[in-house]
């Protein structure tokens, strides 16, 4: 962690002002994980596992979900609307889709922990960062797996793979990673905290009524499936993979139910954190 935010210092001398100053101001609201401006760690994850390149202002690693409502509360200011926060996991995606010219936000360093195993409900609540392979790796004992199999799993992390929705082998039998998702705990541009999940009709009432942007989610995401589903489904192709846009087709499941875990699993990190 670098101790103070001084821009006569080389790193800072590369950055773009406006970057300066988000960085002098989230340091100074109390960020505890890392901020990276040196060129060494811009270096590194100005590439994926795709054939793009792209040089980020510099690199910042949450320590937890306290960070992120720090990062993104600080970006919601009308003074900030220029900085660019683009979340990264494992940089495993082939399309470049955790590249920025702006700021990475790595979650993979320190949010990597599994909070808990439900072996009797076949469960599990993990942090964005956890890799694969170290999830399966605490779930064979149970005689558990999360699938499917991708060929990066020992890199990829679970909010990467909720980011681009991932499939891999083993996904005609399993399912996407969409189809895995019970609930996601979302941090929206502002610091508010996004619940997603499968909701009855009364909670879905419950969720609209909501003052500020969660109201303003619910109530947008079921107008557009209300009423926009004749055009939704004569614009996008009936894909088992939503990889052109937003999966609007799914914002209701089978029950009718409005779940926003549809827009959020293959949203490549565009809609929070």
């Amino acid at each position: 962690m670098i101790a103070s935010l001084d821009t006569r210092t080389a790193p800072f001398e590369r950055l773009g002002k406006d970057y300066v100053r988000f960085l002098q101001a989230l340091k100074t609201r109390g960020f505890e994980g890392e901020i990276a401006p040196d060129y060494a760690n811009r270096t590194v994850l100005a590439t994926d596992n795709s054939i793009y390149q792209r040089l980020p202002q510099a690199a910042v690693y949450p320590k937890h979900a306290e960070d992120l409502e720090r990062l993104t509360r600080l970006a919601a200011q009308t003074t900030h609307r220029a900085i660019v926060l683009t979340p990264r996991g494992g940089g495993t995606g082939t399309n470049g889709q955790s590249l920025t010219d702006g700021i990475v936000v790595d979650v993979s360093r320190y949010m990597n922990r599994i909070l808990e195993i439900d072996v009797e409900k076949r469960r599990v609540r993990v942090q964005a960062g956890v890799v694969k392979d170290q999830l399966n790796a605490a779930l064979k004992p149970h005689g558990l797996f999360f699938a499917p199999d991708l060929s990066t799993s020992n890199r990829a992390t679970i909010g990467g793979m909720i980011s681009t929705d991932a499939s891999g082998q083993g996904s005609c039998e399993y399912g996407k990673t969409r189809n895995h998702v019970l609930e996601l705990d979302t941090v929206l541009l502002g610091g508010k905290h996004l619940h997603s999940r499968a909701l009855t009709p009364e909670e879905e009432q419950a969720e609209r009524q909501q003052e500020g942007i969660l109201g303003r989610v619910h109530t947008t995401a079921a107008e557009i499936i209300d009423q926009q589903r004749a055009l939704i489904e004569t614009t996008f192709p009936p894909l088992n993979r939503c990889l052109t846009g937003y999966d609007l087709a799914h914002l209701r499941n089978d029950q009718g139910q409005l779940d926003l875990n549809s827009l959020l699993c293959g949203s490549e990190g565009s809609l929070g954190f």
